[in-house]
């Protein structure tokens, strides 16, 4: 399982915010760049990185961004505000490992065609934010009336084959993840989850990998310290054992 630190961006500065509202920001760290190597030094697999103000169309942190991408070695996940199949197309080309699109998927699904053709579908993910089943878009700021498996769906058939599920109600509340939405999600074929929304301890992360889950977002449950990588990384690796371990009672059993 791929696990991916967040870090959302505002005005130059490392927040979070809760179900995604920005009145509820809470700045974490002036020095980007210093959350981000933490984060690399800690293990994680790699940085799912936000644009919270291009997201809400309050302007960019695209130098910042630039430097983020440059500063580290580990992959970089980006979204927030991706609006145009060029700026994917020209953040791709800078060494962003994956781009994620949400109001371009949903306004304009042949451009991601278009993008899994010219980066290959391992470099695009389409987020589907929900609240209350549905869709949520532009900055989740717009309901839609689309469900996240009839969206899911649509994409597959577009080439899609990772998608960012996020339970925008859980966001940031360390409430736990929507455990059967991920499940039902998974059990699709021909489609990678990274998981998004309320993780807050190691047991979660296992609880969704056996759910499934290809991977997933940690946020506030880090900053806040409620759980380290660390920690989940010795979670993952004990159930990994446990599951070889009954692996081969089962095959003994059979025996």
């Amino acid at each position: 399982m791929e696990i991916l630190a967040a870090l959302d961006l505002f005005m130059g500065k490392v927040v979070r915010l809760t179900r995604g509202q920005i009145a509820t920001a809470k700045v974490y760290s002036t020095d980007p760049m210093a959350i981000a190597q933490r984060w690399q030094e800690q293990g994680a697999d790699a940085l799912h990185l936000v644009d919270l103000d291009a997201a809400l169309g309050l302007g960019s942190n695209f130098s910042l961004i630039r430097r983020l991408v440059e500063g580290v070695k580990i992959p970089v996940q980006l979204g927030g505000g991706v609006r145009s199949e060029r700026a994917a197309r020209e953040w791709l080309e800078r060494g962003v490992a994956r781009i994620i699109l949400g109001t371009l998927a949903m306004r304009d699904p042949a451009s991601v065609g278009r993008l899994i053709e010219a980066f290959g579908p391992e470099r695009i993910v389409v987020a589907l934010d929900f609240s209350r089943a549905r869709v949520v878009t532009e900055g989740w700021t717009r309901p839609t009336s689309v469900t996240v498996e009839d969206a899911l769906s649509r994409f597959r058939d577009y080439g899609v084959q990772q998608f960012l599920v996020t339970a925008v109600e859980r966001d940031g509340t360390l409430s736990g993840p929507d455990f059967q939405t991920y499940a039902e999600l998974s059990a699709i074929s021909g489609v990678r989850i990274l998981a998004s929304g309320g993780i807050c301890r190691s047991s979660d992360v296992v609880g969704l990998k056996r759910a499934g889950v290809g991977g997933v977002v940690i946020g506030k449950a880090l900053y806040e310290g409620w759980v380290t990588l660390a920690e989940i990384r010795q979670a993952l690796v004990a159930e990994s054992r446990e599951g070889d371990s009954v692996s081969e009672t089962e095959s003994s059993s059979r025996e």
